[in-house]
């Protein structure tokens, strides 16, 4: 058994599609086959696309399609007149797809998944689609505030199984995390027990009987997997103290409501757990956001 520190972890998106495929990767803590280093950086990134491609191919096509909630496509429009009626019906209504306006400039976000399931929409705003940096160089340039909530962020916990329940029950739901179901953790660097808030401050004997449970539970996990019974059924045997990775992306209008919850405690206190990682990813996206804007909020 193993102890670690519960931590977040931005992964800024470099494409959409190599995004979906390495937080996919996250379920079956796999990892993506390499490039051959002989190779240029320009045919190196070649492979890893179209690796991703296959990956991301394959979730479609076997229905885990929730895993392409976490590639973001952005869109900037200059005029807002070239949109038709039937697009703003759409954006008011759709949870999924998000805008700001401002004086007839609009900037739109949303995920690839919506977007794939709605090819209509994508036919219209194909035109428009930018890149990041040239969605915030925009957002700046006209100064629409708005627009930078509307910027997605992938932020990747480890944490306590029970801390990625409090965090999964307030979150509009673009989460992948590791399976216990498919995951062997005795093959995968073993049982490994994300550290409690209080375990610093605990007295000797409540740390004693805490981490002699822990390893109990370890012992039982290894033997049931040694009697023949499968991952998946011998996990209930694991505390909910047992670590787990979660990627969550979300606008940071999103990311807003989350730690208004978890981090700010604006209905109630929040578990001490759950606002260590709230204020961890307070002070990531507030490092980020405070580059471009001084009095940026969240």
């Amino acid at each position: 058994m193993k102890m670690i520190i519960p931590g977040v972890e931005w992964w800024p998106q470099k494409t959409g599609t190599q995004q979906v495929a390495r937080v996919g990767r996250i379920c079956y803590k796999s990892k993506a086959k390499q490039p051959d280093e002989k190779l240029s950086e320009e045919k190196k990134e070649e492979f890893r696309e179209v690796q991703a491609a296959k990956l991301v191919n394959h979730f479609w096509k076997s229905g885990h399609r929730s895993m392409l909630r976490h590639g973001t496509i952005y869109f900037f429009v200059k005029n807002a007149n070239k949109l038709p009626r039937s697009l703003w019906s759409l954006l008011v209504a759709s949870p999924y797809i998000n805008y700001a306006v401002k004086d007839k400039k609009v900037w739109i976000s949303s995920n690839m998944q919506f977007l794939a399931e709605h090819d209509e929409i994508l036919d219209i705003l194909d035109s428009y689609d930018v890149k990041e940096d040239e969605f915030i160089e925009k957002a700046l340039k006209y100064d629409c505030k708005k627009a930078l909530y509307l910027l997605r962020m992938t932020m990747v916990v480890t944490t306590q199984i029970s801390t990625s329940r409090e965090l999964n029950r307030t979150s509009p739901n673009s989460i992948s995390e590791q399976s216990t179901r498919y995951v062997n953790l005795e093959k995968k660097g073993g049982v490994q027990i994300a550290r409690p808030h209080w375990l610093h401050e605990g007295t000797r004997w409540q740390k004693f009987l805490y981490l002699t449970g822990c390893k109990i539970a370890d012992w039982l996990y290894r033997r049931l997997l040694k009697s023949g019974m499968k991952p998946q059924d011998a996990r209930g045997i694991l505390p909910l103290d047992t670590y787990t990775v979660v990627a969550y992306t979300y606008t940071l209008k999103e990311w807003k409501h989350i730690l208004d919850l978890r981090f700010h405690e604006s209905t109630g206190k929040a578990h001490p757990n759950a606002k260590e990682i709230g204020y961890l990813i307070h002070r990531i996206i507030t490092e980020r956001m405070m580059e471009y804007d001084k009095d940026f909020e969240i």
